[in-house]
């Protein structure tokens, strides 16, 4: 085994890109490993701000390709004493070997002769110099950025190469440069250039020169020096957010600070002080014991300057001046009172096709009522004043300057206004869930506005073609769908989205550009792959989701529980039996014609009379269950159905040449096959031993 070390050095990277470059570099290089039948041992994916770097032991030489070549049949190259013929030796000669080299293959159409051939590996120093350059191309860019003359695209400009395998410089180029031995330090305390031989000395290398390569161990210290400081403040750190992480993705050699601000700034709400220290300056809140604020902060450097406190000055300076901003912000914001904004959202486009805020809030307005009296109809009143305020902070001097405060500023506003804590929540809640893992809305209020809010932006979107691709998605539908689905789920809300859709079309009116059914039924698609993707991650397998989600995807929540029970039910002995049961009857009557109801006066067997009256009373018992939602009992009730479906099956000539006795009982399964249905699509149920699908 020999060390790879491979080294892209750029200018400062964003922090968020750097996770899924390494992510996506060791992934595809893994991937590469088994293609090439490179055996290796020990590949990690570092990188800081300046750097994307690929480790790992790797073999000299590919693993050698073994291949069979099959020839002609073993009875057409030896005659019936053993000797070859024309065809064997023929066969031999093409593949360069002596006929007594032929080994005879048992194979699903008898035994054929081969030649077994072994192809040696080739050096693994070849294919590297010819892959790595086209995988730095290759990696999913958010950004990129041209520069010099060259015709490369990546999303910060490289400034040198590192490639050594085994001790020796891999020949390649990239971004116009080629590869060299060596890499460089922190880029202000130790710039130089250092040569690299293997693994451990580029470590060792890098630590002496002030860089931490690997972010596992780079988020560890950030964390130690921001707690240790927020303890030298009399207080502890603030964990919000995904701001550790995305500092480790700042700084190469990172050094906390402790900064203070002026305590008459508490005064502003909690939120304005966390937003402009987070989201604005990448700083660390502390908290006391309680958990209130502090005036204190952390800053994280990444330089170990000669003098810290000159470093803890600039950055007070710069808080100061963005507290200071934000403190005028909010007083001048308190002179307009939330209802006198809401006509000014008439200026303000919310989409050129869709109309104004103004119209926005209107369509919610009525979206929100029509849920609100289905869903919590004592908070009527709630809903609509809050529908009514929920986007008038967006003309606020706060949420101007902090984006992220939307809603946030409209509770506090509302309540300082005078309107009811109820309706200061559901404005606040209105915007909930902002970003995957937030939280969702506590009260109803809130939840059916997030709702209403959120649905009215899919179908506006659809309804006009603004429809999601690939990685195009400008009003975050994607986003606002999965928000309405897991508010659903967390209220247990029993919608038709079906419905809620066309609610949001009637109030959409003219401004609708396309069928409205076209966009009831694409919207409606759209939720089914966004809950189905929710579920799979979720871990439920795939043929159960599917099997459910066929028949069921207005109501989220009865899908949820039918998957459930289904799951459950896998486990039961029963199990296999009404899934076979099932399959029987559907492979017959799937895309067959047949009259809706059987003829009892065309049965010619005894177990046509059975597998009716089977259904009867399996239909009316099916039909109580279904009310109670019982559908661990009604797939027990199915599975009962097996015997008399199997007697039907033994007994009975389905396809009979009568065509009036064929569709009698095609009719019949027909019966049998809908009442199935109802429940869940049990043709997608995989059973163990079923072949395998094919991929269109």
């Amino acid at each position: 085994m020999k060390d790879l070390v491979f080294e892209i050095g750029t200018e400062e990277m964003p922090a968020g890109f750097i996770p899924q470059a390494l992510e996506e570099l060791k992934g595809r290089f893994s991937r590469w490993m088994e293609e090439e039948r490179v055996e290796g041992e020990g590949l990690r994916a570092l990188g800081t701000p300046r750097r994307l770097a690929l480790l790992a032991r790797l073999s000299e030489r590919q693993r050698p390709l073994e291949t069979l070549k099959l020839g002609p049949p073993k009875k057409v190259a030896f005659d019936p004493e053993g000797r070859p013929t024309k065809a064997a030796l023929g066969f031999a000669q093409q593949q360069g070997v002596g006929v007594d080299e032929l080994v005879v293959v048992e194979t699903e159409r008898g035994e054929y002769v081969g030649v077994e051939k072994q192809e040696e590996g080739r050096l693994t120093r070849e294919l590297l110099e010819s892959f790595l350059p086209r995988l730095v191309l290759s990696l999913p860019l958010p950004k990129a950025m041209r520069w010099a003359d060259l015709q490369l695209r990546f999303v910060r400009p490289i400034h040198w190469v590192l490639a050594v395998f085994g001790g020796e410089i891999l020949d390649l180029e990239t971004g116009g440069l080629r590869s060299g031995p060596t890499s460089r330090g922190h880029r202000f305390m130790a710039p130089e250039p250092f040569e690299v031989r293997d693994i451990d000395n580029y470590l060792r290398g890098l630590r002496r020169a002030y860089v931490l390569v690997d972010p596992v161990e780079r988020r560890e210290r950030v964390q130690k020096e921001v707690e240790e400081a927020a303890r030298r403040a009399g207080g502890e750190v603030l964990w919000e957010g995904g701001l550790l992480e995305e500092v480790t993705n700042l700084v190469e050699w990172p050094v906390a600070v402790t900064g203070k601000f002026d305590e008459e700034f508490l005064q502003l709400p909690r939120e304005v002080l966390i937003t402009a220290m987070e989201h604005h300056q990448r700083y660390f809140p502390v908290v006391d014991g309680e958990g209130k604020l502090m005036p204190f902060f952390v800053a994280v450097a990444n330089t170990q300057a000669r003098d810290m406190e000159v470093v803890r000055r600039g950055n007070e300076r710069v808080l100061q001046a963005r507290l200071a901003d934000a403190k005028f912000f909010y007083e001048e914001d308190l002179k307009v009172p939330l209802e006198r904004r809401v006509e000014g959202l008439k200026g303000v486009v919310f989409q050129a096709k869709l109309g104004t805020l103004y119209e926005k809030v209107q369509r919610v307005q009525t979206l929100a009522k029509r849920l609100a009296e289905r869903l919590c109809p004592e908070e009527v009143a709630v809903v609509q004043r809050a529908a009514y305020l929920c986007k008038a902070d967006l003309l606020t001097e706060m949420v101007g300057e902090f984006p992220q405060l939307e809603g946030v500023m409209g509770r506090e506003y509302a309540l300082r206004g005078g309107e009811s804590p109820a309706v200061a929540q559901a404005i606040f809640e209105h915007h909930l869930p902002r970003f995957s893992g937030d939280k969702l809305p506590e009260s109803h209020p809130g939840a059916v506005l997030s709702i209403a809010d959120k649905v009215d932006t899919v179908v506006g979107c659809f309804s006009v073609g603004l429809i999601p691709t690939g990685t195009s998605d400008p009003f975050a539908v994607r986003r606002q769908t999965l928000g309405v689905i897991h508010t659903v789920l967390d209220k247990g809300y029993r919608l038709s989205l079906g419905e809620v859709i066309r609610w949001a079309l009637e109030s959409l009116g003219q401004k609708v550009q396309r069928p409205p059914a076209e966009v009831e039924e694409e919207v409606l698609e759209f939720f089914r792959g966004r809950y189905e993707g929710l579920l799979l991650a979720e871990g439920w397998p795939r043929d159960e989701v599917e099997a459910v989600l066929e028949i069921q995807r207005e109501d989220l929540v009865d899908a949820k529980r039918r998957i459930e029970a289904l799951h459950r039910f896998r486990s039961s002995p029963d199990f296999e039996s009404m899934i076979i049961a099932f399959k029987r009857v559907a492979n017959i009557v799937k895309r067959r014609d047949y009259p809706d109801d059987p003829q009892p006066g065309l049965f010619k067997t005894r177990e046509e009379g059975e597998l009716l009256e089977a259904y009867r009373e399996t239909e009316a018992e099916f039909r109580r269950l279904m009310e109670g939602e019982d559908y661990g009992a009604i797939l027990s009730l199915f599975s009962r159905l097996r015997p008399v479906v199997d007697r039907f099956f033994d007994n009975v000539l389905v396809m009979e040449k009568d065509e009036s006795l064929r569709a009698n009982r095609l009719a019949l399964l027909g019966k049998v096959y809908g009442l199935f249905s109802q429940a869940a699509d049990f043709s997608r149920i995989v059973l163990q031993g079923d072949a395998p699908k094919s991929t269109p």
